[in-house]
């Protein structure tokens, strides 16, 4: 007989569908609790940027004091915006300085001067020059870039500015103005130009720009700036610059006719708050004051301080800032970068303006011995020397002096040499019997000189005529020297040392062409602070070029 169920006994739920609820619940609570911790997360992170957790970073900024007004005002705008660079607080502080305190204090290798302010992080120029006279490697980072521009100007009053215009008065005029007076613009009873030259970028502006038209190389090269021509009309301008403490001041004693100050260089910017004076611009080369902003690099800069100086410097730069600086006076950056000077240029210049030298006064010795007669190119050594001597004295200034000897043995009865034309300044009648000497030498039949004996002769009496003011100096050109003398190469030295005097120093150049050269002739040009160039002929460009050297260079 079959059996049944029994009916009380109840049927069971499954697991599985209740697992799963369980699972998508727990699922939903774990995301939104991760949802939850996520945004507590972003608010404390939030709250901390806010907070500034690293701290404030200060950007040091030292300003030239001509433009330090509107970067003033706009760092006050940018730290109004609460800028944040990385995890920092970013704030920026303005320092007004003048940039040759700033070009000394990173240039002289002391510790910083705390009287200069902070060390700055960002340095905001009065120009590119200022930039390379202080620049050191490793120094400044990258190419700093114009915040904002000025002509450089000279500030003279109305009425010479307008004879300037009419006669188109250049740079390189300045020299004869400031020397021989205003009379040729047609302003009888001024005197000379009057040109002051205070310390400070605008004189160096104008001492560039008045070199690079005298010497045709624009940027002046180091090489042009200490020739003969341009240290001549440097020295020119120095010389006879009424005395100046500062641009500013010397600004305010600028006046017409019997004032002692008729003219000073400065930007337009500054010019601008002088009335009664105009700013004269001379035709070509434009000197500007393009006020580049420097990010500095060195202990005192740590990383966040140097990428917020470039964002600062981008700031400045922005297009709502070029009104602010118009206001101030300021015309827009320049599109190019600028062009200045090397600083051994600019330090050349520097140091003729400080100790002006009124041209160079030379005594040339010329080997006239037989073997002067020696064939080099299409002519002879001693033609080639006379050719370049000739071609030198072109090109020299009237400010120079010049004048020829020639040795060899008895030359002139029984001395072993002969003056040819006494030495005096290059006048035309000087040019002319220079050129007439120079025209006249024929080298002798004896290949010996008495080149010792000649040179003490030529020394003592350079020293006798001692030139002040001028640079004095004996040019030696042979190809020996082959002496035949009784003086031995240590009373040669020891003459000349005798000779010597600190108050009248005469300077000796040699240049030996071909032979074996002379090393006591070497050192006595090391005494005296001279040149010695020994050459295997004279029949190319270096030795037509170590002649200009010798006979330009002050």
């Amino acid at each position: 007989m079959g059996s049944h169920r029994s009916g009380t006994r109840s049927r069971g739920v499954s697991k599985g569908p209740v697992i799963a609820v369980v699972a998508i619940t727990l699922l939903v609570a774990t995301v939104i609790g991760w949802l939850q911790l996520r945004d507590r997360a972003a608010d404390q992170v939030g709250a901390a940027a806010a907070e500034c957790v690293a701290g404030v970073s200060t950007l040091h900024v030292t300003a030239d004091p001509g433009i330090a007004a509107p970067v003033q005002a706009v760092a006050e705008r940018y730290n109004a915006t609460r800028p944040q660079v990385r995890d920092h607080c970013a704030r920026v502080v303005v320092t007004a300085q003048p940039s040759a305190a700033i070009v000394s204090a990173f240039g002289s290798g002391d510790p910083w001067d705390d009287a200069l302010g902070p060390q700055p992080a960002l340095w905001i120029a009065d120009s590119t020059r200022s930039i390379e006279s202080m620049r050191v490697p490793g120094l400044i980072e990258g190419t700093p870039v114009s915040v904002a521009a000025s002509p450089i100007v000279l500030a003279v009053p109305a009425e010479l500015g307008r004879a300037m215009e009419q006669a188109e008065t250049s740079w390189a005029d300045l020299p004869r103005l400031q020397n021989d007076g205003l009379a040729e613009l047609g302003l009888s009873g001024w005197g000379g130009l009057r040109l002051a030259l205070p310390d400070g970028d605008s004189t160096l502006a104008v001492a560039a720009a008045v070199g690079g038209v005298v010497s045709g190389v624009d940027p002046i090269s180091v090489q042009a700036a200490q020739s003969g021509q341009v240290v001549s009309a440097i020295s020119t301008l120095a010389a006879h610059a009424p005395e100046a403490s500062d641009t500013a001041a010397t600004l305010s004693s600028v006046a017409p006719r019997e004032a002692s100050v008729h003219a000073v260089a400065t930007s337009e910017q500054q010019l601008a708050d002088h009335s009664g004076l105009v700013g004269y611009r001379p035709p070509g080369s434009s000197p500007i004051a393009d006020h580049p902003a420097a990010v500095m690099s060195g202990t005192w800069v740590d990383d966040t301080q140097n990428l917020l100086a470039g964002l600062f410097t981008d700031y400045l730069r922005q297009p709502q800032w070029v009104q602010t600086f118009r206001e101030a006076g300021f015309s827009d950056s320049p599109q190019a970068e600028v062009a200045v000077p090397s600083r051994a240029a600019l330090d050349a210049l520097r140091a003729t303006m400080a100790n002006p030298v009124l041209g160079l006064r030379s005594t040339v010795l010329v080997d006239a011995s037989a073997s002067m007669r020696t064939a080099e190119g299409a002519t002879t050594r001693l033609s080639n020397v006379l050719t370049a001597l000739t071609s030198t004295m072109t090109v020299m200034p009237p400010e120079f002096g010049l004048g020829v000897w020639t040795f060899g043995e008895n030359l002139d009865s029984a001395a072993p040499f002969r003056m040819a034309a006494p030495t005096a300044l290059l006048t035309a009648d000087q040019r002319t019997t220079l050129g007439s000497e120079l025209g006249a030498i024929r080298p002798g039949t004896n290949h010996v000189d008495q080149a010792y004996l000649s040179l003490i002769a030529a020394y003592d009496t350079a020293v006798a005529d001692y030139a002040p003011g001028r640079t004095n100096s004996i040019l030696v050109i042979t190809d020996g020297p082959d002496d035949g003398s009784a003086v031995t190469d240590d009373q040669l030295v020891a003459r000349i040392a005798a000779a010597t005097d600190e108050s009248r120093p005469v300077r000796i150049d040699v240049i030996v062409v071909g032979g074996t050269g002379s090393q006591t002739l070497q050192t006595l040009t090391e005494q005296t602070g001279g040149s010695y160039d020994h050459l295997a002929t004279s029949d190319d460009i270096d030795f037509g070029s170590a002649v200009v050297r010798a006979l330009t260079t002050p």
